[in-house]
């Protein structure tokens, strides 16, 4: 696969975490894990840190890693492409404290836009989970689930099926509890800010 088709997808991939965290996040919580993301078109690995309503997910290597930063006291989250030391900022929509999946209906615009459903309760690694179902406005995007842990107040497993990718599945890993430190959800000063309108169009493959 080109290794910039790999970067756009995953910021894609990145991009279906990051709905699911927002929407997940109730209450303040101190954890690190491991996340798996195995798809049909892709598989990749990465890092995660949660600190009460920040977030941060690493995931890729060299020129296609991609750092997520999520701060949802501030309502932004920053992507940041450490390879050129740039970064994109976004503002979170949300209707109302924790970015439960209840609160976040109608919110989100543009491909992330999704109708959700809570469809029941299951237990999944040893934690009680709530189960989310999300239809995508952009038919391409498809369909996701969702089982976020009502103890960690964040979700451990995605399942992401469309036609444009096929299934995607998320999974955190090796959950940790521990100290976090503030330092992971900040932008290096030298990081420079680009807008997403900048960043190069994905090459078409030749047929």
């Amino acid at each position: 696969m080109h290794p910039q088709n790999k970067l756009w997808l995953s910021m894609l991939f990145a991009g279906l975490l990051t709905v699911a965290a927002f929407s997940g996040i109730a209450e303040a919580s101190e954890f690190l894990a491991d996340f798996v993301i195995k798809g049909e078109m892709m598989s990749d690995s990465g890092k995660l840190w949660v600190k009460g309503h920040k977030a941060r997910q690493e995931m890729g290597a060299q020129a296609e890693k991609i750092i997520m930063i999520m701060d949802l006291d501030q309502g932004f989250q920053w992507t940041l492409m450490p390879d050129v030391k740039m970064f994109i900022k976004t503002k979170i929509q949300s209707n109302g404290k924790g970015f439960r999946p209840e609160n976040f209906v109608g919110m989100q615009q543009g491909p992330m836009e999704a109708q959700i459903k809570r469809v029941g309760t299951e237990t999944l690694k040893g934690y009680e989970c709530d189960k989310y179902s999300f239809i995508f406005k952009n038919k391409e995007m498809g369909t996701m689930t969702q089982w976020f842990a009502i103890k960690l107040g964040y979700p451990i497993k995605i399942i992401n099926t469309s036609d444009m990718m096929g299934e995607v599945i998320t999974e955190l890993q090796n959950i940790k509890t521990a100290s976090v430190r503030d330092d992971l959800f900040t932008v290096p000063s030298d990081y420079k800010e680009i807008q997403q309108s900048q960043i190069p169009q994905m090459p078409v493959e030749n047929q």
